[in-house]
């Protein structure tokens, strides 16, 4: 096997300069997978012939409590007697059997090819298996991927050594899974997964509850968690089980709402702060692009007892073989060459390699879809990066200066519901309509920017920026927007970072305080992590804004805001400045993966339209996006989902979005449609909610419920 990056040193020997991570693990020789393998197919796998690969659908994991949960296998055919392989195990309640089965299908044959059972089940309550899914990353579902561990390693075909991967749900189960340390969990590979459910996830965002982001995943997933399991799965009873599951399912968007606050319900499945409790080695793929970036360089920072890596690239929220912007890699490579070290023993060098592999980004003309990043991959032995320093720009009537004013002043804006749209769509980029920023130009003619000089040098930047601003507010609500962006010569303004905290969370976020009118409040933001290069003769600049439409829900109240800035009040930008990196660029494989080719489908046109209601003084952003997915055996699933979210110019307490899914699954003699709707809207106290939920079965309505909720706006 072809291998990238600085060659392992052989056990024993002296370690190279800048391999931190180098490991030996005493319990696995190395070019061994167990005592089962010979070395006759050790051989073979060193001679990268592939395995045939035997599938294995619905197999039945009993649970403790008797539920029964419904797995794929995707199984090397051994090559002789005894031969057994490791596992890789994949859980999310993305339906195995139909919405996922085509990439499963053709990501799991690639792994068995490789002498790896891949593993693809169904969370409790989703897709084939029994149970119920009353919420996202419960206490059983986590207890369910150990004891799934368990399972796997103890098969007659397993080596007795499990890794887990996924990405964004999957990347969430492999970490919680990995925090309860099951024995035979030797490795993990999450992708755009998070450390922290409350301050990194699709529900709140420093302390402010999502618009965009909530309205695509939470009714969505009301909407798919209705499918029937699969009919010849679960038996002569199928359209009773259906039935229980349908009344027994909550919207897990109605706990969220009432969640307001971080505390037990966000820390549970959250790796934060107790990131000692993960031990098993850690390989963590991230986009600068995604929502997901900053717990990629806080779990290689503080994870100290796992071996662990980063490959953080420039995309979006999809797999880094395809996904915008490039360039791209073979993921699946790098992914292969970590678990044939820790679940097979190969001494393939892979541990010996940089721990911190980083595209650094540089300007780029933004657009929404860009189809590559300018910029360069670097490396570098850890995170945080040795020899990084901290530079601090002050604001100061309009620049951005590294001397601290000399006059005391205050730069008075109001608040703008409706302020942000010419940045992303959500707080990370991924599949249309899901777009990343635009010249930001427009926003920032409506509030306070801060403009550096030209610089004279390239500037790289690496890690989290912080901004301490000086703030006061005529109202008890408000919220603190920031944006630090690339100024090009010609005056183009393009997103390098943004950073955004409830302001009456600015003393953490389990006891939010509301403002006093007028105090001045001393707040900082922890912006989120860049890896960015400044150009000679290009600026930095900061805005400051109260809103971040349709990302963010507004505050509630109209306010006037005063940014204060001084000898007094030394509101100032401080950016992690990372030195030339030591060690040479890292090379990825950059051709696609081999993989089959498994059933079709089609997309249809999305939508992204922002309309400006002139009498109404509101602002709309339509969203559209579907498609079919047609199985290898000719069933075929289609869903799509039409979003509308309105906010008013002169009137923040009332915000709505209406969002409309619907999926239409064919399968052998049964078409099932289910149509959820979410209507959502706002006034100065409260949050109102309205779910409806309907499932026809061949024309014919099988299932209609309705959820009214509302929930106290609590300082939000």
């Amino acid at each position: 096997m072809q291998t990238h990056g600085r060659p392992r040193p052989a056990p024993g020997g002296n370690r190279p300069a800048g391999s931190r991570n180098w490991i030996q693990r005493p319990d696995l020789p190395f070019g061994s997978i167990g005592s089962k393998m010979t070395m006759s197919s050790k051989r073979r796998q060193t001679m990268s012939e592939l395995y045939a690969v035997q599938v294995e659908h619905n197999v039945r994991l009993r649970m403790r409590d008797g539920v029964e949960l419904s797995a794929n296998l995707w199984r090397p055919m051994p090559r002789e007697p005894g031969e057994t392989f490791p596992a890789i195990l994949e859980m999310i309640p993305y339906r195995k059997d139909d919405w996922r089965y085509n990439g499963d299908a053709a990501r799991m044959t690639y792994l068995a090819q490789r002498g790896y059972v891949g593993c693809r089940l169904d969370v409790r309550g989703t897709g084939s298996s029994q149970g119920l899914a009353l919420d996202e990353y419960t206490e059983a579902e986590t207890e369910d991927g150990v004891e799934a561990v368990a399972w796997l390693a103890a098969q007659p075909w397993c080596n007795g050594r499990v890794g887990m991967w996924g990405i964004s749900y999957g990347g969430f189960t492999a970490i919680q899974v990995a925090m309860r340390q099951p024995p035979a969990l030797k490795a993990i590979a999450p992708m755009y997964a998070t450390d922290d459910r409350y301050t990194d996830d699709v529900h709140y965002l420093g302390g402010c509850l999502t618009a965009s982001e909530l309205a695509q995943y939470a009714v969505s997933m009301v909407a798919m968690n209705a499918l029937p399991p699969r009919p010849e799965y679960a038996g002569a009873d199928w359209a009773a089980q259906w039935k229980a599951r349908l009344e027994q399912t909550p919207p897990w968007l109605i706990r969220w709402l009432r969640e307001q606050t971080d505390g037990p319900y966000w820390r549970h499945g959250s790796l934060a702060p107790d990131y000692g409790r993960i031990t098993c080695a850690i390989l963590h793929f991230g986009g600068w692009s995604d929502s997901y970036t900053n717990p990629v360089l806080r779990m290689q920072a503080h994870c100290a007892n796992a071996p662990r890596k980063l490959i953080l690239g420039p995309w979006v929220h999809d797999y880094p073989d395809g996904a915008y912007p490039g360039p791209n890699i073979d993921w699946l490579h790098e992914l292969t060459r970590f678990f044939d070290y820790w679940l097979k023993g190969v001494d393939n060098g892979v541990m010996a390699e940089p721990a911190v592999r980083v595209f650094r980004a540089e300007y780029t003309p933004p657009e929404a879809f860009p189809q590559r990043w300018n910029g360069a991959w670097l490396a570098y032995p850890a995170y945080p990066i040795p020899g990084a320093q901290t530079h601090a720009l002050y604001l100061d009537a309009g620049r951005l200066t590294p001397q601290p004013p000399g006059a005391q002043r205050s730069i008075h804006y109001p608040h703008r519901p409706t302020w942000g749209t010419a940045g992303p769509l959500c707080s990370g980029g991924g599949g249309a309509p899901n777009g990343l920023a635009r010249d930001l130009r427009p926003d920032e003619a409506l509030c306070p920017t801060f403009t550096s000089a030209p610089l004279d040098a390239p500037l790289d930047v690496i890690g989290f920026p912080e901004v301490v601003l000086h703030l006061s507010c005529t109202a008890p609500v408000a919220t603190a927007v920031v944006r630090l962006s690339d100024v090009h010569p010609d005056g183009t303004s393009a997103l390098v970072s943004w950073g955004v905290l409830n302001l009456t969370h600015r003393a953490g976020h389990t006891d939010p305080q509301p403002l006093i009118p007028g105090e001045v409040y001393e707040v900082r933001l922890t912006l989120k992590a860049v890896g960015y290069r400044f150009l000679a003769g290009h600026r930095l600049r900061l805005a400051v804004a109260s809103a971040h439409w349709p990302m963010l829900w507004p505050s509630p109240y109209p306010a006037e805001n005063a940014l204060h800035c001084g000898p007094g009040t030394p509101s100032r930008l401080s950016l992690p400045i990372a030195p030339p990196s030591p060690l040479p660029p890292p090379v990825f494989k950059t051709t696609p993966a081999d993989l089959p080719a498994v059933g079709g489908g089609r997309d249809e046109a999305p939508v992204w339209r922002i309309t400006e209601d002139v009498l109404a003084g509101s602002l709309t952003v339509s969203l559209y996006e579907g498609g079919e997915s047609l199985l290898p055996d000719g069933r075929a699933l289609f869903a799509d989902e039409r979003i509308e979210l309105t906010a008013f110019h002169h009137d923040p307490a009332r915000a709505r979005l209406y969002n409309e899914c619907t999926y239409r699954l064919k399968e052998h003699g049964y078409e099932t449609e289910v149509r959820s709707t979410g209507a959502f809207r706002s006034t100065a106290t409260d949050l109102h909610l309205d779910i409806q939920l309907t499932v026809t079965l061949n024309g014919n309505v099988f299932f209609q419920k309705a959820w009214l909720e509302t929930a106290p706006r609590r300082l939000l």
